[in-house]
């Protein structure tokens, strides 16, 4: 939730569609075949073989749109003095360099970027998480330990 409010301007709300249907294509996306990456690696392997994996490329198709629908959005009501998100930032910068024919600053790199960073976020923080959870459930006696001084007689101590 907090990664899509880095890119979208807003939070989206636990309970709405959109966050809903973000996480129904990033579990099969990532949870079955590990990461984005593995199919970038072995494409040209993978297309033969039968899985789960045949479905990454329509998944992301499907999140690159939902992306797309957000860059019009947003590029609706741009304002270039007061730009609100990472989206608005690149739309910026599109719209500097428009001239440029050489310019990294297109919609598709906006697009795919955004995606990259968006499952960049979402595998850091959730493997962040899990290991945390699994760390408390093997070491209960940790759960309350923070914000409890760490030295004994820090209360003695001069201030």
């Amino acid at each position: 939730r907090a990664v899509l409010g880095r890119f979208f301007s807003r939070f989206l709300c636990y309970f709405g569609g959109d966050f809903r249907w973000v996480l129904g294509m990033l579990g099969p996306a990532l949870g079955r075949s590990g990461s984005p990456q593995l199919y970038d690696m072995a494409e040209p392997l993978l297309q033969w073989l039968p899985g789960p994996h045949r479905r990454i490329p329509q998944l992301l198709g499907r999140m690159r749109g939902f992306i797309a629908r957000r860059v019009r959005e947003n590029a609706r009501s741009l304002d270039p003095r007061s730009p609100r998100d990472f989206i608005d930032a690149f739309l910026i910068q599109m719209d500097k360099e428009k001239d440029n024919p050489n310019s990294e600053f297109t919609m598709e790199n906006l697009e795919l970027t955004t995606l990259n960073l968006f499952f960049a976020g979402t595998e850091t923080v959730s493997s962040t998480l899990r290991f945390g959870f699994l760390y408390l459930m093997k070491h209960p006696q940790v759960e309350g330990a923070p914000g409890q001084p760490q030295i004994p007689e820090f209360h003695k101590f001069p201030k």
